[in-house]
């Protein structure tokens, strides 16, 4: 039967899909609908499909089930089942992956895997295709297996046999052939067959990541660490976002153990540890992936770490592997487990194969555990990576300051749990009444009916407590007020806030004779009063509030100094937010110091302590202000807030960039992220971009690279189209700057959807004009056009449309661009171009874009063989530059430009004159003179001036000598 419409679309959509999960949607809709139709021969070429997908995407199961139903119509009827019915889509390829696939699972016997290799011999001769494949089949499968005299004949009749259509790719030859190599002992030679596959190029679906990920610890233990350290990002990045790579994880994972970087190797072990379970049959990768976990923990535990817990470690998807378990296992905890099971496989594979090849490569990387080889790749920790252990509170009063610190970080279940320990342990009613208190609070501070009924149950709980102390007043207070004053919804809004007010004008008209109950309510009217920025009545208010303090200390209701300290340092804190508000540093400085003598509370002093930092940095006080930075951060993390660390991590990297330390201002943000991220906070994209933007000036592209990719793909954040486009741009810069232009081509395209979604029509317009210099840079002239094109329209129909923020110069700069593109294409539209960006700079006062402009008109007519008049342009140029402000360096490179234009055209000796102009400008740039006078010994030797040639040389090599 014919294949319906709908079914050959889905199979055509299939096969121009990327493999992944949207793939496998498709082919199992066109599975369905070929069953549902009855058409076998339109069944037969989605099941192939579905074993290319399943084979890259890690599905055993469902590659054998696939390719055993085609297999047995293939055999039935060859002309209605041919091998290759599509493109990319053929049974006899799909045959070179069998053996290894059984081979892969100890469940498969010798007699079976040797039963698929004849099969698949006896089908390639009957189909008169190259034996390469085959061979190449026989080889892996001795190999792997550990048989390794087998090994050696079936390798040396694979490289007696011709390739063919069916051979293996350059890449993964070479990398098979590799990992034979180190496997026998011969380093030389598999460190050989790296080479040829970086040198040439060589790559396919897992090359060259996995074989990177081979050769590391090779070239470690020979000392060949240049460059290493990019070559794990490398590989890491193409690996990790699929699990059939988890024999390439397990390879990085011993990386990090035997180079001193354990947590970054707990950090990605932690990562892909689900990923045992997604392939129930691929038993080896298993076996690779136990035996680094077990060494990994094993390093770990040497290092005294071995209570560190290891995320994930819980999943009941771990139990074939693992066992039943019961919580997050530590690392000293795990590490026998992995090396038992790591061992039973081993056995398993040794029992089918005859030999204890899989027990010596365990016993091997258990070996490792003695190995070490330093090779910083970071500056991650382990105690990072763990909760820190707060002290335990003692007492009601420490209990109540751990619940109100906890509440202040979003921690609202663990401040509960502090307010209910602080209960357990009095019976005094005040101190039963102040958490309470404490317990309302937090309730106010949570959304939902059943908190308000919580925040009521808790004022009941008060006034009961207060009632019984005694205090009448503060009880009937606390009834009539608290839910209006702390409940939710009342705060963010005008009228709410009136009625607050009012409220607490009212209270005060009849409570004048209780200090206590003024000072509590002149604080929440300051406090309402400075949130509605009507900072002089704060003012007063404040005023009031002290005032109110010091007639309670004297009243015959006096509290205890503990109480009062608390209430002086709480008016402290409100005057400092004043001071903040009013933008007063004199009165920032003077109460952010008095607050930090009175505070009692880890968070508030830790805030303070952040303020006093910022403060003293603005003086230039750097040192002090480093050391408030960071005993704020180690505060918070003493309270486990890592998402207010992570904030002021951010503060100390600033102070650290100022001071000019800049392996301290990296580590610093690495600390963030790595807190953010424990967090799941959105902190962390502002720390991963300022750490990755510093990063890519400075050359470090391959982390940058890792650290955007990890935050954008791995971070958990819904992240908004704003920060997903400056992501993608710097991801694109960090690509260029590594030289993957087609991936810095791809990130930015992504950049300008994500600025486009949201209106930002200059960044879109930056990204397209990025794009465009891509392509210049790599030749393809009719792309740069384009996207040139693309970021001139962008801002013209911005700028038309009154889009805010758009500047003229923008729209011309990209004019600039388009028109240097189209003369360096040799476009008859170039010379328009041009002068449409002059009459633009022009009308825009732009001086310095209208002098840039000259010179890529002097370009263009220099390629168009008119010398003088592009010599002339580009004097122009100079002069123009040379009375703009900051304009003296680009007036010497426009001179510059003029004086190789006079030497490409063989005017020498015009030429000299102002290569002799330019090294007058240079006068205290020894080191542009240096260049400049190199410059002019090659012209003064062009044009036959020898002795003049070797006197200015000499100059040269005398200046270098001095410098």
């Amino acid at each position: 039967m014919n294949t319906s419409e709908g079914l050959e679309g889905l199979i055509h959509e299939a096969a121009t899909s990327s493999w992944g999960p949207e793939l496998a949607a498709i082919v199992e809709k066109a599975l369905a609908l070929a069953v549902e139709q009855g058409d076998e021969s339109g069944e037969y070429r989605v099941r192939l499909i579905m074993g290319n997908n399943a084979q890259m995407s890690g599905d055993t199961d469902m590659l054998l089930t696939n390719f055993a139903w085609c297999l047995a119509k293939h055999d039935q009827d060859p002309l209605r089942f041919p091998a290759e019915p599509d493109e990319g889509s053929d049974l006899m390829w799909q045959f070179k992956w069998m053996a290894g696939v059984l081979g892969a699972d100890p469940r498969f016997s010798r007699e079976q895997i040797a039963a698929v290799m004849e099969d698949m011999d006896q089908h390639y001769r009957r189909a008169n295709l190259g034996m390469s494949g085959v061979a190449m089949a026989r080889f892996e499968l001795a190999f792997y297996d550990g048989h390794l005299e087998d090994a050696r004949e079936a390798f040396a009749t694979l490289n007696a046999t011709e390739r063919d259509d069916y051979s293996h790719c350059e890449a993964c030859v070479r990398s098979v052939a590799m990992d034979y190599y180190l496997s026998i002992g011969d380093v030389e030679q598999g460190i050989g067959a790296f080479a040829e596959i970086m040198d040439g190029g060589f790559s396919c679906g897992e090359e060259p990541e996995n074989a990177i990920s081979m050769v590391l610890l090779p070239l470690l233990r020979a000392g060949d660490v240049d460059g290493l350290d990019s070559l794990h990002r490398r590989s890491l990045r193409a690996a990790r976002n699929n699990a059939d790579n988890l024999g390439i994880i397990a390879n990085h994972v011993v990386f990090c153990a035997v180079t001193g970087n354990e947590a970054r190797g707990v950090a990605l072990a932690e990562r892909h540890l689900a990923w045992l379970a997604h392939d129930p049959l691929s038993h080896r990768k298993h076996l690779n992936f136990l035996t680094a976990l077990g060494l990994l923990m094993e390093k770990v535990v040497a290092g005294g770490n071995g209570e560190i817990p290891i995320r994930g470690s819980d999943s009941a998807l771990l139990n074939p592997f693992l066992g039943e378990r019961q919580g997050v296992l530590s690392a000293q905890e795990l590490a026998p487990l992995c090396w038992a099971a790591a061992e039973a496989l081993a056995a398993d594979f040794d029992d089918r194969n005859g030999n204890s090849w899989h027990a010596q490569q365990v016993r091997a990387r258990r070996e490792l555990v003695a190995e070490t080889h330093p090779l910083p790749l970071g500056d991650e920790a382990l105690t990072t990576l763990a909760q820190p252990a707060a002290v335990e509170p003692q007492g009601t009063e420490e209990w109540r300051i751990r619940a109100i610190d906890l509440a202040a970080t979003g921690q609202y279940d663990a401040a509960l749990a502090a307010y209910a320990s602080g209960v357990r342990g009095t019976e005094d009613p005040r101190e039963l009444a102040s958490l309470h208190r404490v317990a309302g609070g937090i309730y106010a501070s949570l959304p939902g009916e059943k908190n308000t009924e919580l925040l009521r149950e808790s004022v009941s709980l008060r006034a009961i407590a207060l009632r019984a102390a005694g205090d009448e007043t503060m009880a009937a207070l606390a009834e009539r007020t608290t839910e209006l004053l702390d409940g939710p919804g009342n705060a963010d809004n005008a009228e709410g806030t009136e009625a607050k007010l009012a409220l607490i004008t009212k209270e005060l008209a009849s409570l004048t004779d209780h200090p206590e109950a003024c000072y509590d309510l002149y604080a929440d009217r300051a406090y309402l009063l400075i949130a509605g920025g009507h900072l002089e009545q704060a003012r007063v208010a404040l005023t009031e509030t002290e005032a109110a303090i010091n007639e309670w200390a004297v009243s015959f209701l006096a509290p205890s100094e503990q109480v009062l300290r608390r209430a002086r340092a709480y008016h402290s804190s409100l005057m400092l937010r004043l001071a903040v508000e009013s933008d007063d540093l004199e009165e920032m400085s003077r109460w952010v110091q008095r607050n930090l003598e009175l505070e009692t509370y880890v968070v508030r002093r830790a805030t303070s302590l952040g303020m006093r930092a910022r403060l003293a940095a603005q003086r230039g006080e750097l040192v002090s202000a480093l050391a408030d930075a960071e005993e704020s951060t180690d505060l918070l993390l003493s309270v486990g807030a890592r998402e207010t660390a992570a904030q002021s991590s951010a503060l100390t990297a600033a102070i650290l960039a100022d001071m000019g330390r800049t392996e301290e201002f990296r580590s610093r943000l690495r600390f963030g992220i790595a807190q953010a991220r424990l967090a799941e906070s959105p902190q962390v994209l502002g720390l991963a971009y300022t750490l990755s933007r510093d990063l890519v000036e400075h050359g470090s592209n391959e982390e940058a690279i890792e650290i955007i990719d990890e935050t954008l793909n791995n971070s958990g954040l819904d992240i908004g189209d704003h920060d997903r486009g400056e992501l993608y741009e710097l991801l694109g810069m960090a690509l260029r700057g590594a030289g993957e232009l087609g991936g810095a081509v791809n990130a930015w395209a992504v950049g300008i959807t994500a600025f486009a979604a949201n209106g930002e029509a200059d960044r879109v317009a930056q990204l397209h004009l990025a794009l465009s210099s891509t392509y210049q840079e790599a030749g393809y002239l009719e792309l740069a056009a384009q996207s040139a094109r693309q970021a001139v329209d962008t801002l013209a129909s911005a700028l038309e449309s009154g889009a805010v923020g758009i500047e003229p110069q923008a729209l011309i700069a990209a004019h600039m661009q388009l028109a240097e593109v189209l003369s360096l294409d040799d476009d008859d539209t170039a010379a328009a171009t041009i002068e449409t960006a002059s009459t633009l700079a022009v009308q825009a006062d732009s001086g310095v874009q209208a002098a840039q402009i000259q010179l890529i008109r002097a370009r263009h007519l220099f390629r168009a063989e008119e010398v003088d008049a592009a010599v002339a342009q580009a004097l122009q140029a100079a002069s123009a530059l040379e009375t703009l402000d900051d304009g003296q360096q680009q007036s010497v490179l426009a001179l510059l430009q003029a004086a190789h234009m006079l030497d490409n055209a063989k005017r020498h000796d015009d030429a000299v004159a102002i290569y002799h102009s330019v090294l007058e400008e240079l006068q205290g740039d020894p080191q542009g003179q240096e260049i400049v006078r190199h410059q002019l010994a090659d012209c003064l030797e062009a044009g036959g001036r020898n002795a003049e040639a070797a006197a200015v040389r000499a100059e040269a090599e005398e200046g270098q000598q001095r410098g």
